[in-house]
């Protein structure tokens, strides 16, 4: 009976060990905010200057990521974005579009 007392209190003491480990860990944040930011930026970006006759419609013809004037983030957008990232919209490059937006993201707002 002892030996039974001692095994019982040890796996108790063992659950309540490993209970106390699994509480004490904190839920994990996405590891690339910094991406996640990025994209919303490039999209509410790309949106603003569909919207207001920014991009010549040459340059988005075709673009699998824009539905009914509507910019949907995806890889065909990034892949896009690395062709244009140099090209001027509206006096400014795409890149220096996006990090204006990344950084001042959630609160930046189209100029336009």
């Amino acid at each position: 009976m002892r030996a039974s007392w001692a095994a019982t209190t040890l796996l108790l003491s063992l659950a309540l060990t490993l209970a106390g480990c699994t509480e004490e860990q904190k839920p994990h944040k996405p590891v690339d905010d910094e991406v996640q930011r990025r994209d919303q930026a490039l999209v509410a970006v790309v949106q603003c200057l569909v919207d207001h006759g920014g991009i010549p419609r040459t340059d988005l013809r075709g673009q699998p990521w824009l539905v009914r004037n509507k910019v949907r983030g995806s890889a065909e957008l990034v892949e896009w974005l690395s062709v244009h990232r140099g090209t001027v919209y509206e006096g400014k490059t795409l890149q220096a579009w996006e990090d204006e937006a990344t950084a001042a993201w959630p609160g930046w707002r189209c100029p336009f």
